[in-house]
């Protein structure tokens, strides 16, 4: 998961009253609607001296500014607002430093856009006023400042606001003996405009803390008894990290690019060989693919608090999160190839983001494909899963130009699925060949500059030599995904024939057909543009299956897929059932989870004595605990009832947690799921682990690990048409 690098863009939202009381602050300030924004920073020589105990840092910053459009006007700064500047100059001559009582977001940009700068709430504005006779400018048209601030910087880490998959407890910044985590998102470096710049950082630590940043490392060395290291970045960045802790550092040279392993004292060589052995893998693999690897180095940094997150050069994953054995196929390289999309070509979020669609397509799809076509075929799917789970009804969905980073279920499955399963349609109608060609133009023109989804529309419209601005549109701008059906038409002597319909609005999308005859399977390709499309296929034909390889970006059949957690995990509104049959300690145990499930939620919590059928109408239903709810669900469960049936009976066994779903026979957009635990002090651990397993219909826990886990099998779909040839 790519870091959102741009400060004003991908951060939670403010809530109205919040907002609205900027507003009005705002447009209280006399004379702000005259005001514009400063000229920027495009260069930053940062020395850093850090105090893990205390929480401190000292910074002297010596920046350089493009020409003013105003030489006597005072230049705002926006800084953390516990970290104070104690001096600053240019030329040697002090400046005076003023402090706002709250910062003015019109001094920065000439139509701020408000709500999108949530992440600014612990910054203070202080302006930096000219001196006399103007601010000099020097030959190079610039002005070179230096600015000393100090304080310390610790925000506690936050939960995610809803457990979705990968979500990861977050800060804005903080220096703790346990580490250092800074960001933009920080406020750690003066910010006065967003634009890009290039940066020196030098930093001095305590040993045996070293620190990462994005760039080349020119100097690594102890000096007067701290460990200092140098990091240049010539490339323009969004934003400067710095990352510190107590490391030991491994390196090896991979080509012209420098690898490293930033771990703890206590992480297994043979595990940060993996690693770097992982990494020029990746390297070669994507660089064959896309173009050349834009940065000096790539490191793997191990962090305290679990996290998975793609800087550009680095990546930055939890102590647990690494030795996890599936990370270094899966989710290493996607990190790595964010280094190519989002921190390579940068994302306009002002237009939304398709650097994570294109990500998973280019790494953890692309792995699935190696692997084999069914794999492929079912990431596919789960894809399709997401979207009509989490996304697909009322207002939850969004065109997919509206994304800018995941928030939940819902954000995840159109920023992420949606995107994915466009940019497979896009390689099904170019062919593998003339993508590549596609993505590596767009690379190559806008490396290191931000890109919007019109240049991804323009770079494979050359490639392909036709204007596919109209086909990127429907997928791009509007909400919404294919609705398709299928049926059997009077057939000929010489031919089986069958309709295509689409619901309105109608596609321009390639629909794959598989029929079968006495001689085989055959594949067909047919273009729809139309809302109806007459097919004939030979009279011998026996059955014939509309995309059944999930190729296209639409919504699913009920009936052609199994019930899994996601339905019900993306359900509007749900309700919990607490099993009557349970003991005392464990129904407390399992009502106090439902209790924390339904926090910001339409859930309701209802003890299975009291249960009403009212209570329940409209919803779907998670039965916690054993009782007659729990065998209702497992008579429900239909075809899949034998082996629900042996997860209750090893339930009854065996000291395991059990979690299986059904749907409600009277609404098939319905799940019901039984939860089984084994015992009351692992249910707010089986709490915090179901939501990670979503795409699955059952699964099995000893204590907190999973053990098993599936999904029921399906035999039938309305999109499959069955034929007799001997009918006339």
């Amino acid at each position: 998961m790519r870091r959102s690098t741009a400060p004003g863009f991908g951060r939670s939202r403010w809530t109205l009253v919040f907002l609205a009381g900027l507003w009005m602050a705002v447009e209280a300030e006399p004379g702000l609607a005259q005001s514009s924004p400063p000229w920027p920073i495009d260069f930053h020589d940062l020395n850093v001296r850090l105090d893990p105990a205390g929480a401190q840092m000292a910074v002297v910053d010596r920046f350089r500014l493009r020409e003013p459009t105003d030489r006597r006007r005072a230049l705002p700064l926006l800084l953390h607002r516990d970290l104070r500047i104690d001096s600053a100059s240019v030329d040697g001559v002090p400046l005076e430093v003023e402090t706002l009582d709250r910062w003015r977001p019109r001094d920065f940009w000439p139509r701020p856009d408000y709500a999108a700068l949530a992440g600014y709430t612990h910054t203070t504005e202080r302006r930096l006023l000219a001196p006399d006779g103007g601010w000099p400018v020097g030959e190079n048209g610039s002005v070179e400042i230096e600015v000393r601030y100090s304080g310390a910087v610790y925000d506690s880490l936050h939960p995610p606001e809803v457990a979705y998959d990968r979500g990861f407890e977050t800060t804005s910044g903080l220096i703790d003996p346990r580490g250092a985590f800074l960001s933009g998102q920080t406020f750690w470096v003066p910010f006065s405009a967003e634009d890009r710049f290039t940066f020196r950082l030098r930093t001095e630590l305590p040993p045996p803390w070293h620190s990462m940043s994005q760039g080349e490392r020119t100097l690594h060395r102890t000096v007067d008894g701290r460990n200092v290291s140098v990091w240049e970045e010539t490339a323009p960045q969004e934003e400067i990290y710095l990352i510190a802790g107590p490391y030991v550092v491994r390196e090896r040279a991979h080509g012209e690019v420098r690898l490293y392993t930033y771990t703890y004292a206590d992480t297994d060589s043979t595990l940060c060989d993996t690693y770097l052995e992982a990494a020029g893998r990746y390297l070669d693999l994507y660089g064959e693919r896309f173009g050349p690897y834009p940065f000096a180095k790539w490191a793997m940094v191990e962090n305290w608090w679990q996290t998975g997150f793609g800087m550009p050069s680095f990546t930055l994953l939890g102590d647990r999160v690494i030795r996890l054995p599936f990370i270094v196929d899966t989710s290493y390289g996607h990190e790595i190839l964010h280094c190519w999309w989002g921190n390579g070509v940068y994302v306009d979020y002002a237009h939304g983001n398709w650097c994570e669609g294109l990500t998973v397509h280019g790494a953890d799809y692309l792995y699935k494909r190696r692997q084999s076509d069914d794999a492929a075929r079912d990431y596919r799917r789960s894809a399709l899963v997401a979207y009509l789970d989490f996304a697909s009804s009322g207002e939850r969905d969004f065109p997919l130009r509206d994304f800018r980073e995941r928030s939940d279920f819902g954000t995840q499955a159109v920023g992420y699925s949606k995107s994915l399963m466009v940019f497979h349609m896009l390689e099904q109608r170019l062919g593998a060949e003339r993508f590549l060609d596609g993505l590596r133009l767009f690379y190559r023109r806008h490396l290191f500059e931000p890109a919007r989804w019109d240049d991804l529309a323009t770079a494979f419209s050359e490639v392909a030599d036709e204007d596919l601005g109209a086909w990127f549109a429907q997928w791009v701008d509007r909400p919404g995904a294919i609705v398709l059906s299928a049926e059997s038409m009077p057939r000929t002597e010489a031919a089986v024939r069958i309709r295509l319909h689409q619901a309105a609005p109608v596609y321009d999308a390639l629909v794959p057909l598989r029929w079968e005859d006495p001689s085989g399977a055959h594949r067909r390709v047919v273009r729809m543009r139309e809302a109806d499309v007459d097919v004939e296929l030979p009279a011998s034909t026996r059955r014939v299956a509309v995309d059944s390889d999930y190729d296209l970006f639409r919504r699913l059949y009920r009936e052609e897929i199994p019930p899994t957690l996601s339905q019900a995990l993306g359900a509007d509104s749900t309700a919990v059932v607490i099993g009557a049959e349970e003991s005392p300690s464990m129904r407390q145990s399992l009502r106090s989870l439902a209790e924390q499930w339904a926090q910001n939620q339409n859930m309701r919590v209802i003890d299975e004595e009291r249960v009403e059928t009212a209570d329940l109408a409209g919803r779907s239903v998670f039965v916690f605990g054993r009782g007659p709810w729990q065998r209702k669900v497992a008579a429900a469960a239909g075809g899949f009832g034998e082996e629900a049936a042996a997860l209750d009976r090893r339930a009854d066994e065996d000291p395991v947690s059990v979690v299986y779903c059904a749907r409600d026979p009277q609404d098939a957009e319905r799940a019901w799921v039984v939860l089984r635990a084994s015992a009351p002090e692992v249910c707010n651990a089986l709490g915090r682990k179901i939501p990670h397993y979503s795409r699955y219909s059952w699964l099995v826990f000893e204590g907190e690990k999973n053990v098993g886990k599936g999904q029921w099998t399906v035999r039938r779909s309305p999109l499959h048409l069955e034929f007799d040839p001997e009918a006339p």
